[in-house]
């Protein structure tokens, strides 16, 4: 069963630059295709078996309920919102007599699904991501993120990026006074193969982003609070969601949040 509520919504979107295949036109009229973010997405997470839209009699286990997706693939070279994902996530199933550890959020399956579907279509320059993550329904994270952690030290050093992390919270969350205790969580994640340096959140340039961000309605009333500076030994999706649930989850064990929180990380590089 799901948490329709907004304390459930999980919203998650890719920012970049599309140039779509030249010969999409022409297969989709071919084979009477109308295929778009929302339609691809489904049909990724299905064959994951991440989340199902099937009706049956047993509900599947899914990860996320999908409530909505769509994106800008206008073809202008310009930075846009490419997909995004809105989801409800679904309530944690209680069984009698045994405590049941709160689920992972979904991160980078959804950034999966979303960046499988624009690889159907066309080649992406991938300049950002951003996620709205509901704390309250985010499991521990520690133990997954520092097995995962020298997955990405194994990675080409000519295509080290930096990367500007930016967290937003309603103001009364006051992070910006847990800054180093957040920092110092994330460090520990990564096992120092990430970098993390403090930046100014007034300051902070997200020029990897095409706004309105997906979730403006829902995020309302979170203000930028924390900003870093992250040097990183590879710039991909994977790094994109790794660097959101790295953040998610320092969040999370430093400041017992359970309210949303808007998490963007945006890319420092640029085409040659």
């Amino acid at each position: 069963m799901s948490d329709t509520g907004p304390g459930a919504t999980l919203i998650v979107g890719l920012h970049g630059v599309l140039d779509r295949h030249p010969w999409i036109d022409r297969v989709s009229a071919e084979f009477d295709l109308e295929e778009d973010v929302f339609s691809l997405a489904v049909k990724r997470a299905s064959a994951y078996a991440w989340s199902s839209t099937a009706l049956t009699d047993n509900p599947a286990d899914n990860c996320w309920d999908h409530n909505d997706a769509d994106g800008d693939w206008t073809q202008d070279g310009q930075v846009r919102q490419l997909a995004w994902l809105q989801s409800s996530l679904p309530r944690p199933v209680n069984t009698p007599g045994k405590r049941q550890r709160a689920r992972r959020l979904p991160i980078l399956p959804v950034i999966t699904v979303l960046s499988d579907a624009l690889r159907r279509v066309g080649t992406v320059r991938l300049t950002g991501a951003h996620a709205l993550v509901p704390l309250h329904r985010a499991g521990d994270a520690r133990i997954e993120l520092a097995e995962v952690a020298d997955w990405f030290a194994l990675a080409d050093p000519s295509g080290a990026a930096s990367l500007t992390v930016t967290v937003s919270a309603l103001p009364s969350a006051n992070l910006a006074a847990r800054a180093t205790e957040i920092r110092e969580a994330a460090l520990e994640r990564t096992y120092r193969h990430m970098t993390v340096e403090p930046l100014k959140p007034a300051g902070t340039m997200t020029a990897g982003l095409a706004r309105p961000l997906a979730g403006v309605v829902q995020a309302e009333g979170l203000r930028r609070a924390l900003a870093f500076r992250c040097d990183v030994r590879e710039w991909s999706t994977d790094v994109a969601a790794w660097t959101t649930e790295v953040f998610a989850d320092s969040t999370r064990a430093v400041t017992g949040l359970s309210g949303p929180i808007l998490i963007a990380v945006s890319s420092d590089v640029r085409e040659p």
